[in-house]
């Protein structure tokens, strides 16, 4: 948090700046806070697919369902290529009930890094969840 507070009064027209608070913030457990603080960063800069990935974790964490969906979505937009959204994304909507769909963001994942371990544990926990057999 000291980092991330330096940063932020040195930096404070910089993204980073506001998303590494935000990340303190939510890494802490001050979830609400953590959702304000990322909002303001994608507000201003809604193609931080870093920050959008924050914020979906932190509103999914937060019970705030719509919030979680649409924040994973813009992040997917803003960077298809990190694999930690899409296993983020799978995270909740396995935990949503909604099996196939994370299924699928497990999947994309594995495409972009083939020996992400958490990719490859969702997925085996997605077609579980499909097959009946939850863990």
């Amino acid at each position: 948090m000291p980092f991330a507070d330096a940063f932020a009064r040195r930096f404070p027209e910089r993204p980073d700046a506001g998303y590494y608070r935000a990340t303190a913030l939510f890494l802490r457990g001050q979830t609400d806070a953590a959702i304000q603080t990322a909002r303001q960063v994608v507000d201003m800069h809604p193609d931080h697919a870093r920050a959008q990935n924050l914020l979906g974790a932190a509103c999914a964490t937060a019970g705030q369902n719509d919030c979680a969906r649409a924040a994973f979505d813009a992040s997917i937009r803003a960077n298809a290529r990190d694999p930690s959204t899409y296993v983020n994304a799978g995270l909740f909507r396995l935990r949503s009930g909604d099996a196939g769909r994370a299924a699928e963001y497990f999947a994309e994942a594995l495409t972009i890094d083939p020996q992400l371990t958490a990719a490859r544990e969702g997925l085996t926990n997605a077609r579980e969840a499909l097959n009946g057999n939850p863990r």
